[in-house]
């Protein structure tokens, strides 16, 4: 009886080790999985709010070339339409999905600073656009006017994201708060 009941105790033994392996493991590359998911989204809002910025330049330079005189027959003449909104969501649209989508999951999966870090990422990515569409189309392209300032501003927030990226590739993410005011310098409420 005593044969028996140690086989019986070495097989459970045995059982409930391979049982923790398999749950150890599936935790470890479910751990993983989560990483590299994260690791996507910070890649998709880095290139998205880059691609979305190039866009704004697209659209700036549009409104400089299509505000002169030559232009303005042409429209007359050829029949160029004007930029309408609804064109425009569209043509931004495309690329502001994925960056959304990315965002939310730096929201849902990243940590602290990730999250602060990308939110001052679309601030100063929703710079570019405002500077893009404030502009007047007559404006000279110039180091010191706003759109050149708000792209030095979204490089900056790009190199910030990417360096954090990094970080947490090696780390991992750390609990967090969302809706802080770190990415405006403020101390959070």
């Amino acid at each position: 009886m005593n044969s028996t009941l140690a086989a019986l105790l070495g097989s459970a033994i045995t059982a409930f080790a391979s049982l923790l392996v398999v749950l150890v493991h599936s935790r470890m590359r479910r751990r993983h999985q989560e990483r590299a998911e994260l690791q996507r989204a910070y890649i998709l809002i880095l290139s998205g709010a880059l691609r979305l910025a190039h866009k704004a330049e697209a659209l700036r330079q549009t409104r400089y070339w299509r505000s002169s005189l030559p232009e303005a027959g042409n429209e007359l003449i050829a029949g160029h339409k004007p930029l309408g909104p609804l064109a425009l969501h569209d043509w931004l649209a495309r690329d502001m999905t994925a960056v959304e989508t990315a965002w939310s999951r730096i929201w849902t999966h990243g940590d602290q600073d990730g999250i602060a870090l990308a939110n001052g990422l679309m601030t100063a990515f929703n710079g570019v656009m405002v500077a893009a569409i404030q502009c007047s189309g007559t404006e000279p392209f110039e180091p010191s006017d706003e759109m050149t300032i708000a792209s030095r501003r979204l490089g900056e927030a790009r190199r910030q994201l990417a360096l954090h990226a990094r970080r947490v590739a090696k780390l991992g993410p750390r609990d967090v708060d969302l809706f802080t005011d770190r990415e405006y310098g403020l101390a959070a409420g």
